[in-house]
């Protein structure tokens, strides 16, 4: 029984993490109320878990809002344009789906096709702007070349995303579970999860520099 309340054993080690989730999940629905901040928390909570992934002993609260404050300019910058943009094309597809006559519901699937190509070329920004120091331009070329060539991890990603909201559309009960579970740790707990991943993805770019706690930031990679 002892070895159960041990620091490193499996229950322990599973509620820390569960923790870290929670707390996550609150700094990032707090740092993101503004709405134009949740660029820079987005980044500010993959550059959390990247660092706790690579086996650091990380200050959480300490760590999110120095993230949060270096790469506030870079991340709003991004995301301000990149809601927008998409917030016009969503309209758009709104209206064309349930405003307008049905010989022109057409016009649906090509600005459909253009939303999803820029969410998938833009998908791997924010955690990219969380590992390295790279100009915006070449986040964004690098975010979409990355994703063309790990399709099958930022495919799951994508898919993943529908289905909560698939899900969260089914009933009122089912808006609620799922509000409530993002409320509590939903953000905290994808971030994670989808961080794992990405790991993968930079760590074929780094080699062995990918694992070197003594660095923060890489520099940039073409």
């Amino acid at each position: 029984m002892k070895n159960i309340f041990a620091s490193d054993s499996l229950p322990m080690r599973a509620l820390s993490l569960f923790t870290d989730w929670m707390y996550l999940n609150f700094l990032f629905i707090i740092c993101s109320l503004p709405i134009f901040t949740i660029g820079a928390s987005t980044t500010a909570l993959y550059a959390v878990w990247f660092k706790k992934l690579r086996g650091e002993d990380v200050k959480i609260t300490k760590t999110y809002f120095a993230e949060f404050k270096s790469n506030f300019k870079q991340a709003t910058t991004f995301w301000v344009p990149f809601l927008l943009i998409c917030a016009f094309l969503t309209a758009d597809i709104y209206v064309a789906h349930n405003i307008l006559d049905e010989s022109f519901r057409f016009l649906q699937y090509p600005v459909s096709i253009t939303l999803f190509l820029i969410v998938f070329a833009t998908i791997l920004v924010f955690p990219q702007m969380a590992m390295f120091n790279s100009p915006t331009k070449q986040i964004i070329k690098n975010s979409a070349l990355l994703s063309i060539t790990n399709f099958p991890i930022i495919g799951m990603v994508i898919i993943i995303h529908i289905l909560i909201f698939l899900l969260a559309g089914l009933s009122a009960m089912a808006t609620v579970i799922t509000f409530s579970l993002f409320l509590f740790f939903g953000f905290g707990f994808l971030s994670w999860f989808f961080c794992i991943f990405y790991r993968r993805i930079f760590a074929k770019i780094l080699g062995d520099d990918f694992e070197d706690p003594e660095s923060d930031k890489k520099d940039d990679v073409d």
